[in-house]
């Protein structure tokens, strides 16, 4: 069954839907790729990690992964089509479902609306933040056109498809395959997947690159 954000309000259930939105704010421009992530509540879990990715070609791609669930963590995703109304995001998936945003004035948050995109009056957290670049570390190995990144942190995996990573993994001189300890800076998103109709977890670099081959995720 395909889950979108929008089947959070039902999820958690006692939430209070606001009147009609006063005021009207001028529509604004989403700049290339922008990408929002955050923790959202949920009922029968720890905590419903959402990304939305929105593309410049008009299409978004949403994943939520919810945690720590009965049967571990378990994710979902969606796509479609999205579009501006007045202040607000409007997501479209094929099936004619739309889900709801409003955008802050800097453009650097959005939070969920309720289904016919009008204001939450609710104590709990709808708002997604605008992802930003950020030193990760992890393992990296390249072997056959695939690339994983694993956290070291957390031990998530995240596809990692790049030109200057796989230069940079290739002069360490290790077989293909082996894992390396690397420091990069950049950021997490999801992707449509080399398989149809499937979605990754991805890193994107945007700087730095620093392979250790002595280092290890501690």
């Amino acid at each position: 069954m395909k889950k979108t954000l929008i089947l959070v309000l039902m999820a958690v259930g006692a939430v209070t839907l606001a009147g009609c939105q006063s005021g009207t704010k001028k529509a604004q421009t989403v700049p290339v790729d922008r990408v929002y992530s955050g923790v959202l509540p949920c009922a029968d879990c720890s905590g419903i990690e959402a990304t939305l990715l929105l593309q410049q070609d008009g299409s978004y791609v949403e994943q939520l992964v919810y945690l720590d669930t009965k049967d571990g963590s378990r994710s979902f995703h969606d796509s479609g089509k999205w579009n501006i109304e007045g202040n607000k995001l409007r997501m479209t998936n094929p099936k004619g479902e739309s889900t709801y945003f409003s955008q802050s004035a800097d453009e650097q948050s959005v939070t969920l609306l309720d289904l016919e995109g009008n204001l939450i009056e609710t104590q709990l957290n709808y708002t997604l933040e605008r992802v930003k670049p950020s030193k990760k570390a992890g393992q990296y190995r390249y072997m056959a056109d695939a690339a994983v990144f694993t956290e070291c942190e957390s031990g998530r995996q995240y596809t990692a498809s790049g030109l200057e990573l796989e230069k940079a993994y290739s002069k360490t001189g290790v077989d293909g395959g082996t894992p390396v300890y690397v420091e990069v800076e950049g950021y997490y998103t999801v992707r449509p997947s080399m398989e149809d109709g499937q979605f990754d977890s991805a890193l994107v670099q945007t700087g730095k690159i620093n392979f250790d081959k002595t280092a290890s995720c501690k």
